[in-house]
């Protein structure tokens, strides 16, 4: 019982006697640190779990995003690098989120349990357990409360405001309209967009406009189809399944009905229905005007029987333009066979409603404005072979002008899409020169996120191909706008570095890279990301392997970046203006017509030119040309450097080195690694490469020298880059060194080298090769080198070519390491292992500096990334920051700092949320002839608040509520 008291312990570490005895005469590059002053804390968290996303909402006048993942937790958006994640201990998965007032967030789970957000204090306020499960939900942005449809057909009225529920509470209303039908659950709410006495209940066989005034149903609308009707076979067929009634003939039939939603004019409603129909009702004498599916008309009227395509889970967002006259319908799920497209039915102005009769309104939703157009979403990462197919179950509209009225369908310039497997899309309505900018956690997953490394890159190489800023109407367009950053006052870290910038690099499975400066202290003031994709420019035509992206390895200082695909090609990316039209069509073809720059073997790098496609800014990273491979391979490891060289290396052992930035051109295509290791057997190929500038042996002069891991035992191989006549580079093997790991003969991948650290022997300072060294090799500089090598086992320094200065096996795996500088020079290896400790050792000799240990709350939250794996990406940078990658889309960073030299660091802030200033516009209303003619009925909101929550309602006690009514 007493291990269960035990507290965790720092891995053991061992050294090879032979070694401590080589390397004693070495200088140390390591200054003193006290042990017991270093500590961790963690900083940012950036990225949403992949396919985890259950709800999301939008609220135009705060212009904040919220969603609701798998994991319990919400995650509010706003300007820039704005984000607040609240953790909620739920029994379930939350259903709906809705934005109440401007300060309130009310999360919704299909088990019955509320929980109330403050947007101010960023704390719950409250919960509420209903008395069964939620079936629908619906709130109003300007009122305080929360309806909800109840498995029993009855609605419950919750005021969000004082934090319980009200007296008012509605029966099943298709009891009173279909007493034969079958008990229903409430499958849709929606309130009356002109009158805030009305409310619009959908059930499974018809849709009720209750009067909350006069507490009476004011029509009912059903959809009941004759044998003589177009749709009733197919519909007939649909509710029974095909089967035929045994005796006697089916008299009629009602369609099941899924959802029903007002017309923003709230004149009209349609009705959606499992069966793939929607029809159109005049909302005031429930007159039927227009049964529809998205391709055939007047399914209600008699004609020859239809029998429309199947459909999957039919959605319908009914959105207007500035004018709320000016409609537009979307429609998701009309098609089974293509439940990745919305079918736009763009209507224009509404016709007059008194003066137009049922008929020629009838013929208006059958005939839309334009010609029908269809905005597509790519579901790219599934091949649908295995389990359900992935398909739209939510669209959010984002309203552009701060209007929060007809559920958010005012004006919308985007479309937010979430599917039944948790993923996010973002699509644009019209076709805009600018997409917007995005939050950066959002941007993980939209699109899913394949690739992530943090880069140190120097501030000036940064700036130079950043977009400057532009403000006022040239300002770039960002998604939402609300919020306000916070100064986090993160210590500084144990080896800060001036004139740096932390670059956060993403791959994405529809062929966007994205680079986001995520330093510490410098994101709350607007981040800068540069961001392009090769889509257009790369697809085959072929499955989106010749566009995802599985590796990308950026050169600052040459302005180049290589991007790795999955089918093994490789994209030459280069800063700069593109001289073509980007915007022409994707020519979606093969490379055989591309213009073939070089080849070596079955390596070719062929001209992109003449393909660029898509939105680029200018100047932009794009990519001006493809290195080609013959036969498909895995890459598996890849490095772009400073000095315009890059090596790619493959599942098969095939190694290709490119002079990037004097060719492009191929000066080696090596079929195999396994030619420089003749006694390796079995499967081996390259796990890490990196470039340096450091004298070879006994040399007496620098030279540029590429340095390679392998799998199989950890082996080591440099290959030099030297000058020919000709003006050319070439390639050659230099040494080999076998056999780094103790392990040697593990395959479970713990035995392979993940890691390359070149180091000047003398400083300490990195001897990783840059532009500006590569330029004075000409002039026989000098750089004393150490190498030093990790895996998940072990760790070495070596010193070229083949002498072993010092070796550590670590007792627990070590999920990644790095070299942190000092500014007054030296330099410490640290290594995050599985435990949750960073080992801090000496250099060049390995010896055990210091344990520091997670904090507890860290190690909790990062257990499960250092067990399963995600984390061996993680990145150790200069400045001793370390980047925890939490999974494939999450990315956590750690201050390694000593306490002596920081102050006290109590708790992180949180951003604000809440603007005070923004107000709520008024509620639209009816026109003053449906006042008169009877058709809405006024009442106050001071009056409803009366109905609904009866004489006695109490006073508020919380800042929140004042607050709110300030906004309205």
């Amino acid at each position: 019982m007493f291990d269960k008291l035990k507290s965790r312990k720092a891995p053991l570490s061992l050294s090879s006697v032979s070694n401590a005895i080589r390397n004693s005469g070495s200088a140390s590059l390591t200054p003193e640190l006290s042990a017991k002053h270093l500590k961790i804390i963690a900083g940012d968290q950036l990225g949403l779990p992949l396919d985890s996303v259950v709800a999301a909402a939008f609220d135009p006048v705060q212009s904040l995003l919220a969603f609701a993942t798998k994991k319990d937790s919400v995650h509010v958006y706003g300007q820039n690098s704005v984000e607040v994640v609240f953790e909620l201990r739920t029994s379930g998965l939350i259903s709906h989120l809705k934005f109440v007032k401007g300060i309130y967030l009310v999360c919704i789970e299909s088990s019955g349990n509320v929980t109330i957000l403050s947007l101010h204090t960023k704390q719950i306020l409250a919960t509420y357990s209903a008395p069964g499960s939620v079936t629908a939900v619906e709130t109003d942005p300007s009122m305080d409360w929360l309806i909800l449809g109840m498995t029993n057909g009855s609605l419950l009225f919750y005021d969000v405001d004082r934090f319980h529920l009200t007296p008012l509470r509605i029966d099943n209303l298709q009891k009173s309209v279909l007493p034969k039908q079958k008990l229903s659950p409430v499958h849709a709410i929606e309130w009356h967009p002109r009158d805030i006495g009305t409310i619009l209940v959908t059930y499974s066989h018809c849709a009720v406009q209750y009067s909350l005034t006069s507490d009476a149903i004011k029509n009912a609308f059903i959809y009941q189809l004759t044998p003589d009707c177009k749709g009733f076979e197919f519909s007939n067929n649909f509710e029974t399944g095909g089967k035929k009634k045994l005796f006697g003939s089916v008299k009629s039939v009602i369609p099941r009905m899924k959802e029903a939603h007002y017309h923003p004019n709230g004149l009209h409603i349609v009705t959606v229905h499992y069966d793939g129909t929607f029809v159109f009702f005049d909302g005031n004498d429930g007159t039927l005007l227009q049964a529809r599916t998205l391709n055939d008309t007047f399914l209600h009227l008699p004609g020859p029987p239809v029998h429309p395509e199947l459909s999957r889970d039919l959605k319908l967002v009914w959105t207007t333009g500035q004018d709320p006259e000016d409609t537009t319908i979307l429609v998701s799920g009309a098609s089974d066979a293509h439940p990745d497209i919305i079918e736009v039915l763009d209507f224009g102005f509404t016709l007059k409603y008194t003066l137009t009769s049922h008929e020629k309104q009838g013929e208006f939703y059958a005939k839309p404005r334009e010609t029908r157009r269809a905005i597509p979403v790519k579901f790219n990462r599934r091949s649908q072979e295995e389990g359900a197919a992935e398909h739209i179950v939510n669209i959010l509209p984002i309203a552009s002008d701060g209007q929060p009225y007809f559920h958010g369908g005012h004006n919308p310039s985007h479309i937010l899409i979430l599917t039944n497997m948790g993923g996010v899309h973002l699509n644009e309505l019209e076709p805009t020169s600018k997409p917007p900018k995005i939050p950066p956690s959002l941007s993980s997953v939209c699109p899913p996120t394949t690739f992530s490394t943090v880069q140190t890159v120097r501030r000036v190489d940064w700036y130079s191909v950043v977009p400057s800023r532009r403000v006022g109407p040239s300002a770039d367009p960002v998604l939402v706008s609300g919020g306000a950053p916070v100064d986090r006052h993160f210590p500084r870290p144990l080896g800060v570095e001036d004139g740096v910038n932390d670059i956060l690099i993403s791959g994405h499975e529809d062929g966007t890279v994205r680079c986001l400066d995520v330093t510490a202290g410098e994101r709350q003031g607007g981040e800068n990301s540069i961001s392009f994709n090769l889509k257009d420019t790369l697809d085959t035509g072929a499955g989106s392997s010749s566009y995802r992206v599985v590796q990308v390895s950026f050169s600052f200082e040459c302005k180049h970046a290589i991007v790795g695909l999955a089918n093994g090609n490789v994209a030459i990316c280069k800063f700069g203006k593109i001289s073509n039209d980007s915007m022409a069509p994707p020519l979606r073809e093969e490379y055989s017509n591309c213009q073939i720059l070089h080849a070596n073997g079955d390596a070719s790098i062929v001209d992109l030119s003449k393909r660029i496609s898509g939105r680029f800014g200018q100047p932009s990273f794009f990519p001006s040309s493809l290195l080609n491979l013959s036969a498909k391979d895995k890459i598996t490891c890849l490095k772009m450097s400073n000095a315009g060289f890059a090596a790619i290396g493959y599942q098969s052992g095939r190694l290709i080195i490119c002079d990037i930035t004097r060719g492009p051109a191929v000066i080696l295509n090596l079929e195999s690694v396994v030619k420089h290791l003749p006694s390796v057997t079995g499967e081996c190929y390259v796990t890490a490469i990196e470039f340096a500038i450091m004298e070879y042996g006994q040399d007496g002069f620098s030279s540029l020298l590429m340095f390679l891991g392998t799998n199989a035992g950890g082996n080591f191989l440099t290959f030099k880059i030297v000058p020919q006549r000709n003006g050319a580079f070439e390639a050659v093997f230099a040494d080999k060194t076998l056999g780094l790991n103790y392990r040697s003969t593990d395959t479970n991948g713990e035995a392979g080298l993940n890691k390359i650290m070149p180091v000047n022997a003398v400083t300490g300072e990195s001897a990783v090769a840059t532009l500006e060294m590569f330029q004075k090799l000409a002039q026989s500089v000098l750089v004393p080198g150490l190498i030093v090598v990790s895996s998940p086992r072990d760790l070495r320094v070596l010193k070229s070519p083949k002498q072993k200065l010092s070796h550590k096996v670590i007792d627990e795996t070590c999920v990644s390491s790095g070299i942190i500088t000092f500014r007054n020079k030296g330099a410490i290896l640290a290594s995050v292992t599985k435990s949750g400790f960073i080992k801090l050792f000496s250099l060049p000799s390995l010896s055990d500096i210091a344990d520091v240990k997670f904090p507890k709350d860290t190690f909790a939250r990062l257990k499960n990334a250092l067990d399963n794996g995600a984390a061996l990406t993680s990145s150790v940078l200069y400045s001793g920051e370390i980047f925890i990658n939490v999974s494939s889309s999450e990315v956590v960073n750690l201050f390694l700092y000593d306490e002596t030299k920081n102050k006290p660091f109590k708790s992180k802030p949180t951003d604000t949320l809440f603007n005070d200033t923004a107000v709520i516009p008024t509620r639209p209303s009816a026109g003053a002839l449906s006042w008169a003619k009877g058709q809405t009925t006024y009442i106050s909101n001071k009056d409803l608040t009366s109905l609904i929550a009866g004489p006695n309602r109490k006073v508020a006690k919380h800042p929140e509520s004042e607050l709110a009514y300030k906004q309205y």
